[in-house]
């Protein structure tokens, strides 16, 4: 299990409902966006590993288990339940400014189907926690910072 952040590109004017409705558009990979990137995921998290398999690629951080994704076109996010409290807050903290870096470099928008907001407007990301406490008290991973 993972909390996921998806990436849309909307149409000037179309609302959140009708880009989340729409059929996916497979797009063209792009390889610049990609680069830009992984070395401002590099400037946040430090070292990163890159899995290249066209027209996939994944960059995953082995601290926070953030990972990138660039699937045939469209790109995602994801991190593991691994933390809770002030440490979920502190990795998705991580993984919003990973977000924004993908979103300035492809031009996308995020969106945080846990929270159902696009990124925008998420104002506390305080919000995310209880979803990753949740899931630790599941799994009886309270206490523990990686499980």
């Amino acid at each position: 299990m993972s909390y996921d952040l998806y990436f849309y590109r909307r149409d000037p004017g179309q609302s959140w409902d009708d880009a989340l409705d729409a059929v996916p558009v497979t797009r063209q990979p792009d390889l610049t966006a990609w680069g830009n990137i992984v070395t401002g995921t590099r400037d946040l998290l430090g070292e990163v590993r890159i899995v290249e398999y066209p027209p996939n690629w994944e960059l995953d951080h082995e601290g926070t288990g953030i990972s990138v994704n660039h699937w045939e076109g469209g790109w995602e996010m994801s991190v593991p339940y691994w933390t809770h409290g002030a440490e979920a807050r502190r990795v998705v903290g991580l993984l919003y400014d990973v977000a924004s870096v993908v979103e300035r470099e492809s031009g996308f928008e995020c969106f945080d189907p846990q929270l159902g907001l696009p990124k925008a407007q998420v104002a506390d990301l305080a919000a995310a926690v209880p979803v990753f406490d949740a899931v630790a008290d599941q799994f009886g991973r309270r206490g523990t910072a990686n499980a």
